[in-house]
């Protein structure tokens, strides 16, 4: 039986970066956990099996800026050509109504997801030894804004990284609004007519 349930555990995860290429590891334990088929030491069992076999790679993509709220790289997941093999042979075997329930479960929470992947925090030791701040955030593939800052202290980094993960929406319209605020302009001064 439980060499059942661990199959049935891996077929979900397989079915769920089918149905989600690239998808987080944190997302991939969480959408498997919310199918309540499995606790996490299943999800763990089942994906570390998964990456033995070379079912799934499961690793940080070269080149991507995206960091976690640990300022780690970010591990996606993916299937390989075996498991695609496996899940394009087996998704029959997974009951209609836990497919529609994974369906349903990452399309509501696909704009998390995307705005996960579009907000983007790093944080880099300059050569005399400040942090610089990077906060990005992109639409699509082009970067709709940027804003590096220095600060002389690790943990006021961490801070602001941290404010910029929590409240990016907040911080672009509070600085869009304080650059283009109206600033009051100067009355003008009366001409002093001299006389001769």
């Amino acid at each position: 039986m439980q060499e059942t349930n661990i199959s049935i555990h891996k077929l979900l995860l397989l079915y769920i970066v089918e149905q989600a290429p690239g998808i987080r590891r944190s997302y991939l334990q969480d959408t498997a956990l919310a199918t309540l088929s499995m606790d996490y030491f299943d999800v763990i069992r089942a994906l570390e099996e998964l990456i033995d076999t070379g079912l799934l790679h499961v690793g940080a993509r070269k080149g991507e800026e995206a960091l976690d709220a640990h300022n780690r790289a970010i591990e996606r997941c993916d299937l390989t050509n075996k498991g695609q093999a496996v899940i394009d042979a087996l998704n029959h075997q997974i009951p209609a109504a836990t497919r529609r329930f994974i369906s349903q479960h990452l399309e509501e929470h696909s704009f998390r997801r995307k705005m996960a992947d579009a907000v983007t925090v790093k944080i880099d030791l300059t050569a005399d030894g400040q942090y610089e701040l990077t906060c990005r955030q992109k639409e699509g593939n082009d970067t709709s804004f940027l804003l590096t800052l220095r600060f002389p202290t690790e943990d006021m980094a961490q801070k602001a990284a941290q404010a910029w993960r929590e409240r990016p929406d907040d911080i672009v319209n509070t600085l869009i609004h304080s650059l283009l605020i109206d600033t009051p302009e100067e009355p003008e001064q009366p001409l002093e007519i001299l006389e001769e």
